[in-house]
Protein backbone atom coordinates (compact mmCIF):
# COMPACT_ATOMS: atom_id res chain seq x y z
CA UNK A 1 0.00 0.00 0.00
CA UNK A 2 1.04 3.53 -0.81
CA UNK A 3 2.44 5.37 2.16
CA UNK A 4 1.47 9.04 3.50
CA UNK A 5 3.52 10.74 1.56
CA UNK A 6 2.56 8.65 -1.95
CA UNK A 7 -1.08 9.01 -1.01
CA UNK A 8 -3.57 10.64 -3.92
CA UNK A 9 -6.86 12.00 -3.62
CA UNK A 10 -8.90 11.37 -6.21
CA UNK A 11 -12.67 13.63 -6.10
CA UNK A 12 -15.30 12.07 -7.66
CA UNK A 13 -18.08 14.56 -8.26
CA UNK A 14 -21.98 14.69 -8.55
CA UNK A 15 -24.29 13.87 -11.28
CA UNK A 16 -23.51 15.85 -13.92
CA UNK A 17 -21.41 17.95 -11.87
CA UNK A 18 -18.03 18.79 -12.67
CA UNK A 19 -14.85 19.75 -10.49
CA UNK A 20 -16.63 23.18 -9.31
CA UNK A 21 -18.33 21.07 -6.46
CA UNK A 22 -15.08 21.25 -4.71
CA UNK A 23 -14.38 24.67 -5.40
CA UNK A 24 -14.89 25.72 -1.78
CA UNK A 25 -13.10 23.23 -0.06
CA UNK A 26 -9.63 23.68 1.91
CA UNK A 27 -7.76 21.06 1.93
CA UNK A 28 -4.62 21.12 3.59
CA UNK A 29 -2.50 18.19 3.67
CA UNK A 30 0.08 18.16 0.12
CA UNK A 31 -1.20 15.26 -1.19
CA UNK A 32 -1.51 15.38 -5.27
CA UNK A 33 -5.11 15.74 -5.77
CA UNK A 34 -6.85 14.55 -8.89
CA UNK A 35 -10.81 15.86 -9.87
CA UNK A 36 -11.84 12.95 -11.93
CA UNK A 37 -13.88 14.09 -15.06
CA UNK A 38 -16.67 11.77 -16.22
CA UNK A 39 -15.95 9.14 -19.28
CA UNK A 40 -18.34 8.91 -21.87
CA UNK A 41 -20.23 5.67 -21.10
CA UNK A 42 -20.37 2.87 -23.52
CA UNK A 43 -23.07 1.39 -24.78
CA UNK A 44 -25.31 -0.79 -21.99
CA UNK A 45 -22.17 -0.10 -20.04
CA UNK A 46 -23.06 -1.51 -16.40
CA UNK A 47 -22.10 0.80 -13.01
CA UNK A 48 -19.51 -2.08 -12.27
CA UNK A 49 -17.90 -1.67 -15.81
CA UNK A 50 -17.46 1.85 -15.82
CA UNK A 51 -16.16 2.22 -12.74
CA UNK A 52 -13.36 -0.31 -13.55
CA UNK A 53 -12.83 1.80 -16.44
CA UNK A 54 -12.51 4.77 -15.12
CA UNK A 55 -10.10 3.51 -11.85
CA UNK A 56 -7.93 1.98 -14.96
CA UNK A 57 -7.80 5.74 -16.92
CA UNK A 58 -7.07 7.30 -13.64
CA UNK A 59 -4.28 4.52 -12.61
CA UNK A 60 -5.58 4.75 -9.33
CA UNK A 61 -4.34 2.42 -6.62
CA UNK A 62 -4.15 0.55 -3.41
CA UNK A 63 -3.41 3.20 -1.16
CA UNK A 64 -5.07 6.25 -2.92
CA UNK A 65 -8.09 8.07 -0.61
CA UNK A 66 -11.33 8.29 -2.37
CA UNK A 67 -13.63 11.23 -2.08
CA UNK A 68 -17.22 11.00 -3.59
CA UNK A 69 -20.06 13.60 -3.57
CA UNK A 70 -23.39 11.97 -4.00
CA UNK A 71 -23.36 9.84 -7.59
CA UNK A 72 -19.05 9.98 -7.13
CA UNK A 73 -19.72 8.51 -3.95
CA UNK A 74 -21.39 5.16 -5.07
CA UNK A 75 -18.51 5.39 -7.58
CA UNK A 76 -15.83 5.58 -5.30
CA UNK A 77 -17.65 2.25 -3.64
CA UNK A 78 -17.71 0.60 -6.54
CA UNK A 79 -14.00 1.48 -7.02
CA UNK A 80 -13.09 0.08 -3.72
CA UNK A 81 -14.12 -3.19 -5.17
CA UNK A 82 -11.14 -3.09 -7.01
CA UNK A 83 -8.24 -1.72 -5.14
CA UNK A 84 -7.33 -1.49 -1.13
CA UNK A 85 -7.30 2.51 -0.82
CA UNK A 86 -6.20 4.00 2.06
CA UNK A 87 -9.83 5.59 2.75
CA UNK A 88 -12.90 6.15 0.70
CA UNK A 89 -15.02 9.12 1.86
CA UNK A 90 -18.67 9.66 1.21
CA UNK A 91 -20.62 13.28 1.16
CA UNK A 92 -24.17 13.15 1.17
CA UNK A 93 -24.34 9.90 -0.85
CA UNK A 94 -24.87 6.07 -0.23
CA UNK A 95 -22.56 3.43 0.27
CA UNK A 96 -25.28 0.59 -0.09
CA UNK A 97 -28.81 0.34 -2.32
CA UNK A 98 -30.66 0.16 1.29
CA UNK A 99 -29.18 3.46 2.29
CA UNK A 100 -31.34 4.85 -0.93
CA UNK A 101 -34.65 6.56 -0.26
CA UNK A 102 -37.64 4.22 -0.66
CA UNK A 103 -38.53 5.96 -3.55
CA UNK A 104 -35.44 6.24 -5.60
CA UNK A 105 -35.60 1.87 -5.70
CA UNK A 106 -39.22 1.58 -6.59
CA UNK A 107 -38.24 3.79 -9.55
CA UNK A 108 -35.56 1.34 -10.57
CA UNK A 109 -38.19 -1.47 -10.60
CA UNK A 110 -40.35 0.19 -12.18
CA UNK A 111 -38.64 2.14 -14.93
CA UNK A 112 -40.29 5.38 -13.85
CA UNK A 113 -37.20 7.44 -14.23
CA UNK A 114 -36.99 7.08 -18.14
CA UNK A 115 -40.20 9.23 -17.95
CA UNK A 116 -37.96 12.50 -17.19
CA UNK A 117 -37.72 14.91 -19.88
CA UNK A 118 -34.57 15.75 -21.26
CA UNK A 119 -35.46 19.58 -20.96
CA UNK A 120 -35.54 19.15 -17.24
CA UNK A 121 -32.23 17.85 -16.45
CA UNK A 122 -30.44 20.92 -18.46
CA UNK A 123 -32.80 23.61 -16.79
CA UNK A 124 -31.74 25.08 -13.75
CA UNK A 125 -34.52 27.22 -11.13
CA UNK A 126 -35.78 27.53 -8.24
CA UNK A 127 -37.05 24.17 -7.26
CA UNK A 128 -32.97 22.65 -7.89
CA UNK A 129 -32.44 25.03 -5.32
CA UNK A 130 -34.55 24.39 -2.88
CA UNK A 131 -33.35 20.26 -3.52
CA UNK A 132 -30.26 21.17 -3.39
CA UNK A 133 -30.79 23.46 -0.47
CA UNK A 134 -28.22 26.37 -2.00
CA UNK A 135 -29.41 29.67 -0.62
CA UNK A 136 -26.44 32.39 -1.27
CA UNK A 137 -26.44 34.21 -4.88
CA UNK A 138 -22.86 33.48 -5.87
CA UNK A 139 -23.38 29.55 -5.39
CA UNK A 140 -26.44 29.45 -7.43
CA UNK A 141 -25.17 31.29 -10.43
CA UNK A 142 -22.04 28.83 -10.29
CA UNK A 143 -24.75 25.59 -9.83
CA UNK A 144 -26.59 27.45 -13.09
CA UNK A 145 -23.65 27.20 -15.17
CA UNK A 146 -22.80 23.35 -14.36
CA UNK A 147 -26.06 22.71 -14.85
CA UNK A 148 -26.38 24.19 -18.24
CA UNK A 149 -23.04 22.68 -18.89
CA UNK A 150 -23.83 19.45 -18.08
CA UNK A 151 -23.67 16.36 -20.37
CA UNK A 152 -27.04 15.36 -20.63
CA UNK A 153 -26.60 11.61 -21.88
CA UNK A 154 -24.31 10.78 -19.44
CA UNK A 155 -26.66 12.42 -16.89
CA UNK A 156 -29.63 10.11 -18.10
CA UNK A 157 -27.03 7.14 -17.69
CA UNK A 158 -26.23 7.91 -14.05
CA UNK A 159 -29.80 8.25 -12.99
CA UNK A 160 -30.26 4.91 -14.43
CA UNK A 161 -27.26 3.52 -12.55
CA UNK A 162 -28.40 4.94 -9.34
CA UNK A 163 -31.88 3.89 -8.76
CA UNK A 164 -30.80 0.39 -10.32
CA UNK A 165 -27.40 0.35 -7.75
CA UNK A 166 -27.38 -2.98 -6.40
CA UNK A 167 -24.58 -2.89 -4.08
CA UNK A 168 -25.32 -4.38 -0.78
CA UNK A 169 -21.67 -4.37 0.98
CA UNK A 170 -20.46 -1.36 2.63
CA UNK A 171 -16.74 -1.49 1.87
CA UNK A 172 -13.73 -1.15 5.05
CA UNK A 173 -12.24 2.28 5.33
CA UNK A 174 -15.33 3.87 4.32
CA UNK A 175 -16.44 7.23 6.09
CA UNK A 176 -19.90 9.03 5.52
CA UNK A 177 -20.55 12.43 5.64
CA UNK A 178 -23.81 13.78 5.45
CA UNK A 179 -26.01 16.60 6.40
CA UNK A 180 -29.52 16.48 8.56
CA UNK A 181 -31.30 18.68 5.57
CA UNK A 182 -30.46 16.71 2.77
CA UNK A 183 -33.61 16.83 0.25
CA UNK A 184 -31.84 14.65 -2.37
CA UNK A 185 -30.20 12.15 -0.36
CA UNK A 186 -31.71 12.55 2.87
CA UNK A 187 -29.59 11.09 5.84
CA UNK A 188 -29.48 7.61 6.92
CA UNK A 189 -28.17 8.24 10.59
CA UNK A 190 -27.04 4.26 10.98
CA UNK A 191 -24.68 4.12 8.52
CA UNK A 192 -23.56 8.22 8.59
CA UNK A 193 -19.91 8.90 10.54
CA UNK A 194 -20.28 12.35 10.74
CA UNK A 195 -23.35 14.43 10.71
CA UNK A 196 -23.91 17.80 9.89
CA UNK A 197 -26.73 20.25 11.05
CA UNK A 198 -28.54 21.90 8.68
CA UNK A 199 -26.33 20.58 5.94
CA UNK A 200 -28.23 20.11 2.54
CA UNK A 201 -27.06 17.92 -0.49
CA UNK A 202 -24.00 20.48 -1.61
CA UNK A 203 -22.43 20.07 1.72
CA UNK A 204 -19.06 21.11 -0.38
CA UNK A 205 -20.51 24.56 -0.50
CA UNK A 206 -23.10 25.26 1.62
CA UNK A 207 -20.82 23.50 4.82
CA UNK A 208 -17.12 23.69 3.03
CA UNK A 209 -15.98 24.72 6.26
CA UNK A 210 -17.21 22.44 8.32
CA UNK A 211 -16.63 19.73 5.63
CA UNK A 212 -13.08 20.70 4.97
CA UNK A 213 -12.36 20.23 9.02
CA UNK A 214 -13.39 16.46 8.73
CA UNK A 215 -11.40 16.13 5.29
CA UNK A 216 -8.43 17.49 6.97
CA UNK A 217 -8.50 15.42 10.65
CA UNK A 218 -8.98 12.30 8.46
CA UNK A 219 -6.26 13.01 5.83
CA UNK A 220 -4.00 14.00 8.67
CA UNK A 221 -3.71 10.14 10.01
CA UNK A 222 -1.43 7.71 9.07
CA UNK A 223 -3.27 4.40 7.24
CA UNK A 224 -3.02 2.67 9.64
CA UNK A 225 -4.80 5.21 12.22
CA UNK A 226 -7.64 6.19 9.86
CA UNK A 227 -10.13 4.78 11.45
CA UNK A 228 -9.25 5.01 14.82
Amino acid sequence: MNNKNNRRIFFFTGLGADERAFAYLKITPPFPKVYVSWLTPEENESMAGYCLRLAKHYHIKNGDVLIGLSFGGMVATEINRHIEPALTILISSAATRQELPLPYRMAGKTGIYRLIPEKTLHKPGKLKYFLFGLQKPQQRRLFDEIVMQSDVTFVRWAIRQVVTWNNTERPQRLVKIHGTSDRILPLHKPSTDFIILGGSHFLTWEKADEVSDILNSLLEKSPGQLLQ
